[in-house]
């Protein structure tokens, strides 16, 4: 006698049956105010001063190093009081200095125009004209450029051969 084959039965596929998802909270007035990031500290002298530069400004007085005072700023006629004028004409731009992990916090970063010193603090946002913005910027550029192949991370095979 034959064998009977066995039937498989197949069960209709249940499909969980979705329930509408809430709308999120309407954000009212309230509200809005919590969802404002925190002011940061801006290092930046009072906007009625028109040498704002001057608290940057960096010179050996009298054999001591001396910041942002009026006997710090450049010789008449030099090429240093030059760029600070132009400098002070252009617009001003926001920026982020940072700080290395293992780096001093007293240490400054130091920009030299045409013999005009700025000594900026880093970790902090400030204000500085237009082209110290770009020299700073190339200068960090290349410093993540020069060192990016000492990084681990530089590409997938070096990653994967050295974990």
């Amino acid at each position: 006698m034959p064998k009977a084959k066995k039937v498989k039965v197949v069960e209709p596929k249940v499909e969980p049956k979705l329930e509408p998802v809430p709308e999120p909270e309407k954000l009212v007035p309230q509200d809005e105010a919590k969802l404002q990031p925190p002011a940061q500290a801006v290092a930046e002298a009072p906007v009625s001063d028109p040498d704002y530069l001057r608290q940057y400004q960096y010179q050996n007085v009298n054999n001591q190093p001396t910041w942002g005072v009026p006997s710090t700023d450049p010789d008449q006629g030099s090429k240093a009081e030059v760029m600070k004028k132009h400098l002070l004409s252009q617009e001003k731009v926001g920026i982020f200095i940072p700080k290395a992990e293992t780096e001093d916090p007293t240490i400054k970063l130091s920009v030299t125009l045409n013999g005009y010193r700025l000594d900026f603090p880093k970790n902090v946002y400030i204000s500085v004209p237009f082209n110290v913005a770009e020299v700073i910027r190339d200068s960090l550029n290349q410093q993540a450029s020069a060192l990016l192949p000492f990084q681990i991370g530089r590409n997938k095979a070096t990653e994967s051969a050295l974990s």
